[in-house]
């Protein structure tokens, strides 16, 4: 039930900012980032034993003169609401929004390595075509256990060119 609450204040906050969705969208990075880098702040938005208001409070306190005015009144909509545990969902889920308004792929590459300049251009090369997107979020997760090669994730899409993914493949087909 919270995840749908979420998605329908994060559209109705994307639809409201829809002038401004870049500013928006920076809001919304910051609010994310900020819940999920503080431990603390997320146990004081879940707690049920603290009053809404409290909460609000310190949202408030955390968020001043960082964030807009219209960000500062989605944040004042759920404390009245008693909904600010919802506000690293609504984040998240503003964020999908904007990406998928502008056409943004996200993509990650899980390699044993770090990734040099040109392996990541051939990547970015190879997503752009198997999406048909110009526009590509790409994050480079190191994974030693992985061996070499790498395993691509694009939205549902995986495809494993690593070591350890064919080392399993050769396994499996022994074990038959």
């Amino acid at each position: 039930m919270s995840n749908k609450a979420a998605k329908r204040y994060a559209k109705a906050f994307f639809e409201l900012a829809s002038n401004r969705i870049e500013d928006a969208n920076q809001d919304m990075i910051l609010v994310r980032k900020t819940i999920q880098n503080s431990s603390e702040l997320k146990k004081v938005l879940s707690n049920p034993t603290i009053n809404a208001s409290k909460k609000l409070n310190i949202v408030k306190t955390i968020f001043e003169n960082k964030i807009s005015d219209l960000a500062t009144k989605l944040v004042q909509l759920l404390g009245e609401k008693d909904r600010l545990s919802l506000l690293e969902q609504v984040a998240i889920s503003f964020e999908e929004l904007y990406k998928k308004s502008k056409k943004i792929r996200e993509a990650s590459v899980v390699s044993a390595v770090p990734l040099n300049k040109e392996l990541e251009t051939a990547i970015f090369n190879k997503i752009k075509e198997l999406t048909g997107s110009n526009k590509v979020s790409l994050k480079n997760i190191v994974d030693s256990s992985i061996i070499g090669g790498f395993i691509l994730n694009i939205n549902d899409l995986k495809y494993d060119a690593s070591i350890s993914g064919k080392l399993a493949k050769i396994k499996s087909k022994l074990v038959e």
